[in-house]
């Protein structure tokens, strides 16, 4: 719900156009293409290309995140998107009949395209076009930063991941390319209940030996620092995008 409500309100709202915009741009025309979006999520791109494009494959594993976007189907009477409730890793492409079905496939900060071999998987489904995109660089979120003080007694340490060396790959195998870097500032307002979640989702990323899920520390940290039951983040990221052109 937290994740759906992120994506789906303005924030989510002005990345869609951001990305929409920038493709346009490239000479992609999404009005009636068939398209696959690649770690669906609660269903952004999704709801936002089935309002243009002819057909919709949504590609994702976790059961809340399609329950959410069947939700928002059902609700709003749309019959030109199609789920698939599995992992790019796994997904079965000519089960689903997905090879070299889609004018555009896409895949918008997807940690299932994440080697060589989901990079061409994704590949062989695009007739005319393959969107990614994911982080180019470092990330910072000024409360886990101050909470990893608090904790550790050190920095953040920088997290692994970064769309150059999918961009490097694809450019060393002569792909013809457009590439974006930009950076993104958001601020997060959660409850005391869904900050501390969040903070603890975040330090299970890092794999840190020795940490406890529900350590106390997390909460109080948070208590100290909400204000009329808010309690805020500023995320900074560095993000990049790749559109290839076949």
């Amino acid at each position: 719900e937290n994740f759906g409500k992120n994506v789906l309100g303005e924030n989510g709202k002005k990345r869609v156009s951001r990305v929409f915009n920038w493709l346009e741009s490239q000479g992609v025309e999404i009005d009636n293409m068939k398209v696959l979006d690649i770690g669906a999520g609660p269903g952004a791109f999704t709801l936002a290309f089935a309002e243009r494009a002819q057909e919709v494959v949504a590609l994702e594993p976790a059961t809340a995140m399609t329950a959410f976007i069947k939700k928002q189907v059902a609700q709003k009477e749309i019959k030109n998107i199609r789920i698939i409730e599995e992992t790019w890793e796994e997904v079965d492409l000519k089960k689903h009949n997905l090879e070299q079905h889609f004018d555009l496939v896409f895949a918008s900060m997807s940690p299932g395209v994440n080697n060589r071999e989901t990079l061409d998987k994704a590949l062989s489904c695009a007739k005319q076009y393959c969107f990614i995109s994911s982080f180019a660089g470092k990330r910072r979120n000024d409360a886990l930063s101050e909470l990893w003080q608090i904790m550790f007694g050190e920095n953040v340490p920088d997290r692994t991941g970064n769309i150059i060396y999918i961009f490097n790959l694809l450019y060393a195998r002569g792909f013809d390319l457009s590439f974006k870097v930009w950076e993104e500032k958001v601020t997060m307002e959660n409850t005391v209940e869904e900050a501390v979640l969040r903070l603890e989702r975040d330090l299970q990323k890092y794999d840190i030996e020795g940490y406890s899920e529900n350590d106390p520390r997390i909460k109080q940290f948070v208590e100290e620092r909400v204000i009329n039951g808010v309690f805020r983040q500023e995320i900074t990221s560095r993000l990049g995008q790749i559109l290839v052109r076949l």
